[in-house]
């Protein structure tokens, strides 16, 4: 399938009762970590790096610095996500001609987790959309880039195995998406061909592109729908609650 432009919502959502649909977690099935806790936590161990540039100058970096490392990550088919968080970390600091060490990177990782744990959140509408789906007679997994230490406080905060019939890591696939066999393995874990899977993501590189490799019908989550986005997603929605209509 070419990228098309499609605008948010421009098609209604039909899901059958004897197809699985498939999430994403960080950014869609739960807010994005509140941006207090990231940015303290880069200005605190930039700062033990001996890095002195401006708040606005740093975190512009942060962000190229995790472009550049998402690129970089995604022609791998499996990494810890530890591993990613520190790549970003070190490049953002090498930018600045500064070479953080084992422990001030280590600081920042272990930082990292704990914000994430404490402080992510789910979106208003995710357990009672995932409740209706299930209702509704749908199976449901959690399919996500992240390492088993820092999902599953989540699991337990929230309650998450709960409302779905699969959570699957990458670290228990020992594949990242857009890798292919941890969306084969996540069909094997819900016993569902991909032609009868919904997958619901965020990240175009990671959600849509690897779900439509796979066979299943891609589903764009995304918040900004003011204009026409270019996606090559089956769907585009800006709620959860979209997926009931």
């Amino acid at each position: 399938m070419t990228a098309s432009k499609r605008q948010a919502e421009s098609a209604p959502l039909a899901i059958p009762a004897n197809w699985a649909v498939m999430f994403d977690l960080g950014e869609t099935l739960f807010e994005p970590l509140p941006a207090q806790y990231g940015e303290q936590n880069l200005l605190t161990y930039a700062r033990q790096a001996g890095i002195e540039a401006q708040r606005e100058k740093l975190l512009a970096m942060f962000t190229q610095s995790k472009a550049e490392v998402a690129s970089e990550f995604a022609r791998r088919s499996f990494y810890r996500h530890a591993e990613f968080v520190s790549r970003v970390f070190q490049v953002c600091c090498e930018a600045f001609g500064a070479t953080p060490s084992p422990n001030i990177t280590a600081g920042y990782i272990a930082a990292q987790h704990e914000a994430v744990v404490a402080w992510l959140r789910p979106r208003p509408d995710c357990f009672a959309t995932l409740a209706a789906l299930r209702s509704r007679g749908n199976r449901l997994a959690i399919v996500s880039n992240i390492d088993d230490d820092w999902l599953t406080p989540l699991v337990s905060r929230w309650e998450l195995d709960t409302y779905v019939d699969v959570i699957l890591s990458s670290e228990s696939a020992e594949s990242c998406k857009p890798d292919q066999k941890i969306f084969a393995d996540a069909c094997k874990a819900i016993a569902t061909k991909p032609a009868r899977c919904l997958f619901v993501g965020d990240d175009e590189a990671n959600d849509v592109v690897g779900a439509n490799r796979a066979g299943m019908t891609s589903v764009l989550f995304h918040k900004m729908p003011s204009s026409a986005i270019e996606t090559q997603a089956v769907y585009v929605i800006t709620e959860l609650n979209a997926l009931l209509r």
